[in-house]
């Protein structure tokens, strides 16, 4: 029977990143450790945990999301005390949840620094597509019009996709 305090915490121990740990998770995104992982993620948000943030994140992105997890997600992305933005912006996209796309049309705009190929407003521009609300395409519309190149070239094609989806 799988442990999943066991696992989680052997998250933290690893030195061999190649060690086909994970192949010990349960298979599916169906949120069987829902109750843990949303006490892990409110802990790693109270105590600050960047790497039991991390840890956290890459269950959920292995156990799914839901609603749920949405706006605790939504505070982190306001967080300068972590690294995770990218990760954060995966379990939005997988969680699809509309009151997300006002936050992640900010994210896309506000580039940092260290971002030259704009893989956090990419992220941002596959989850409003996911999301696939009004709202949402609204937005990535807004984002074909920006001046940044790269953001405006993923925010045409992805607009694109969304469109043929209707």
């Amino acid at each position: 029977m799988f442990n999943f305090w066991k696992f989680y915490k052997g998250l933290f121990n690893r030195d061999d990143h190649f060690d086909n740990y994970w192949d010990k998770f349960p298979e599916g995104e169906n949120l069987q450790f829902k109750k843990e992982t949303l006490s892990l993620l409110k802990n790693n948000v109270a105590n600050k945990d960047e790497k039991g943030l991390a840890n956290t994140l890459a269950v959920l992105c292995s156990d799914g999301a839901d609603s749920d997890y949405t706006d605790i997600l939504l505070q982190l992305l306001d967080e300068k005390w972590h690294i995770s933005e990218e990760d954060i912006i995966t379990v939005l996209e997988l969680i699809k949840d509309p009151k997300s796309v006002n936050k992640l049309y900010e994210v896309a705009l506000d580039v940092p620094d260290y971002d030259e190929m704009r893989a956090i407003a990419k992220k941002c521009i596959w989850a409003l597509s996911a999301i696939n609300t009004p709202e949402a395409v609204q937005k990535l519309k807004f984002l074909t019009q920006v001046d940044d190149p790269i953001i405006k070239e993923n925010a045409i094609f992805e607009l694109e996709v969304v469109l043929k989806k209707k």
